[in-house]
């Protein structure tokens, strides 16, 4: 299973950028996340909004932020995370920082919207 994400653009409509990545190294996100102090809202009381359900709706640059805070915390332990791949071989740390690193630099100037789902 993988998380998708999309960055549709405010002038034309088509997405600037369409990725998505398994759900296996979705702990190494929540723990930078947790370094960053980003606390997910609980919309219902029964739980926290997925990470990538919190990008949801985001615009632009505040998913580019949003994404940076996860990327800057990944960077200061890279051998932490790294222990965290999946032993089944789907995903790792490498190619998680790559694709994320890509959604965050497609953020364009002009108003976007990020849809992302799970």
């Amino acid at each position: 299973m993988s998380w998708d994400a999309s960055l549709e653009c405010g002038c034309c409509g088509h997405d600037l950028i369409d990725r998505n990545y398994t759900h296996n190294t979705s702990r190494m996100i929540y723990g930078a996340l947790q370094d960053a102090g980003v606390v997910l809202p609980n919309p219902d009381g029964h739980g926290t909004v997925a990470w990538w359900g919190h990008l949801n709706g985001m615009t632009g640059p505040e998913g580019a932020a949003y994404l940076d805070a996860i990327l800057t915390h990944l960077a200061k332990d890279p051998g932490r995370y790294r222990a965290m791949n999946p032993e089944n071989g789907w995903g790792n740390y490498d190619d998680l920082v790559t694709v994320l690193t890509e959604m965050r630099d497609a953020v364009p100037e002009h108003p976007t919207a990020w849809r992302a789902s799970g």
